[in-house]
């Protein structure tokens, strides 16, 4: 073997060394977290983009709505779906495109294409926190998660029979800290006289002597996803970011999408709104990570 072959060996062995130190591949992938709301209504303007220019009553190929933010909306299902999810935030921007010429009386939804912010929280089974008495508490005062977790598994919860809820809280328990998206504060509610007679051997394990704050919630997400789809089809759930990483499932619209008001002479739409069911599934990242 020439001097220079040998060189290059080592320099071969050199680089594959370096790569193995810096790259590492695990194959183990953790099951996903799957998450199914009620119905949340979704409001917001839109604005009709005229591709080509042309004129008439219907909207041709390539012609767009835009619409810049659809916030949902306050209702039995927003911010709170109890006893399951709390402190919800959602909404979404979109681009719908009209891909063949709407001509009467041939006429089709179009193909949209959505990016979601969302936030949600998860209640604990049993403890309901009275929404009047919750306050932004600093973390180090506030009840670790983990704790509470661990004595509704082990009877706080005052009844004896599992849930698919019950369950969820247990396995997440040994990785729960109090935390609230990183943020110094966390939502809690005082526990008093009252909430302890409602919840007694939570109490007794937790604050025998009240007064210490419980947090309202736990496992709180927040992240982004994105969709695409075409009415009156279910929007497919197609990514996510954050703490929704990997996001993937369905959103489903009970109801057909109202244009609101129209504009006749921009075809925009003011206070257009919708119904989504969102049936999300994503995965844990410090899992994975």
């Amino acid at each position: 073997m020439n001097k220079l072959q040998h060189l290059r060996n080592i320099l071969l062995l050199s680089a594959l060394s370096a790569a193995s130190s810096q790259a590492v591949y695990d194959a183990f992938v953790p099951p996903p977290v799957c998450a199914k709301f009620a119905s949340i209504e979704f409001l917001g303007d839109a604005e009709f983009v005229n591709t080509d220019g042309s004129y008439g009553a219907y909207a041709t190929t390539g012609d767009m709505s835009i619409g810049q933010v659809y916030s949902a909306q306050p209702g039995p299902n927003y911010p709170n779906q109890f006893p399951v999810f709390g402190n919800i935030f959602a909404n979404y921007k979109s681009v719908c495109v009209t891909t063949f010429d709407q001509i009467f009386p041939n006429f089709g939804a179009p193909t949209c294409f959505y990016e979601f912010e969302m936030k949600f929280c998860r209640v604990f089974s049993i403890v309901y926190p009275p929404l009047e008495e919750i306050e932004k508490v600093p973390r180090n005062k506030v009840i670790s998660e983990e704790k509470i977790l661990n004595a509704l598994e082990k009877g706080g919860r005052g009844r004896n029979r599992r849930t698919q809820r019950d369950s969820f809280a247990t396995n997440v328990a040994k990785d729960v800290v109090t935390k609230d998206d990183g943020e110094d504060l966390v939502d809690a509610f005082q526990i008093d006289e009252e909430f302890a007679k409602n919840n007694e051997a939570l109490v007794a394990q937790v604050c025998p002597n009240l007064g210490c704050w419980c947090p309202a919630y736990f496992d709180c997400k927040k992240g982004g996803f994105t969709g695409h789809g075409s009415g009156p089809d279910p929007i497919e759930i197609t990514g996510g970011t954050g703490q929704l990483f990997g996001a993937f499932g369905q959103i489903i619209t009970p109801t057909p999408f109202d244009i609101g008001t129209q504009s006749d002479l921009t075809g925009d739409l003011t206070d257009s709104s919708i119904d989504m069911e969102i049936e999300i599934c994503y995965y844990n990242t410090n899992e994975i990570f």
